[in-house]
């Protein structure tokens, strides 16, 4: 597996995955826009389908209790998002942004979803960005209204070091901060951009399918 020097294609298929302690939590197809000096650029419509892992008997996450979560070796489960989703992936950044839009195109929220800077690779004929989503979040309003997501959830299992993934609260906190001087400066990526996207209509249907090598070793990520 290669992760020196990866490039990405526009309009080529790549997997997004979430490392939970070097398990793969989360994968999910996106489309390449574009990929900058800076950043990735992805996009996938309402109705792609992507994968959570849930425990051998079905149970989801917030079923079970996060040290038996850890410990167990996980399966893939489907689900299908519903709303188009845009991911703006920048380097060496703790965060990713992501603009919403309902089913008829129209933006209706950005999301901040904070993580570890992300790590792109390619395999062959597959290609990927792996991060780990690190729970505490920031939802922002077309009017720059925010809030804190899932506060409760990351303080929660922060008291769990043995069993989770995330061992740095200031770090993760700065990085909600910084996303939030962002949205009330009303700068870039909260200033317009973006908002009124579509995709290149020539763009086929990404793949319903659970691709060979989804669960190929995660990348190390800081």
């Amino acid at each position: 597996m290669s992760k020196e020097n990866v490039e990405f294609v526009p309009g080529e298929t790549i997997y997004l995955r979430h490392a939970q302690r070097q398990q793969v939590g989360l994968v999910f197809p996106m489309r390449v826009v574009e990929e900058r000096g800076d950043a990735v650029v992805l996009w996938a419509p309402a109705g792609t389908r992507g994968w959570h892992s849930n425990m051998p008997d079905g149970r989801t996450m917030g079923q079970t209790p996060l040290p038996e979560w850890s410990a167990a070796s996980r399966v893939p489960a489907p689900h299908a998002i519903d709303h188009g989703v845009l991911n703006w992936h920048p380097r060496g950044r703790d965060y990713s942004i992501r603009w919403f839009y309902r089913p008829d195109g129209t933006f209706y929220r950005w999301y901040a979803n904070l993580e570890a800077p992300l790590v792109l690779w390619r395999d062959g004929g597959m290609a990927g960005l792996d991060t780990v989503d690190w729970d505490l979040d920031v939802v922002i309003e077309p009017d720059r209204r925010w809030a804190w997501k899932d506060e409760e959830l990351f303080a929660e299992r922060l008291t769990m070091p043995e069993a989770y993934w995330v061992d740095d609260e200031d770090r993760v906190r700065r990085a909600g901060k910084e996303v939030i001087e962002l949205v009330e400066a009303g700068a870039f990526p909260f200033d317009g951009t973006w908002c009124d996207f579509r995709p290149d209509p020539a763009w086929p249907p990404l793949s319903p399918e659970l691709p060979v090598g989804w669960d190929r070793p995660v990348v190390a990520v800081a």
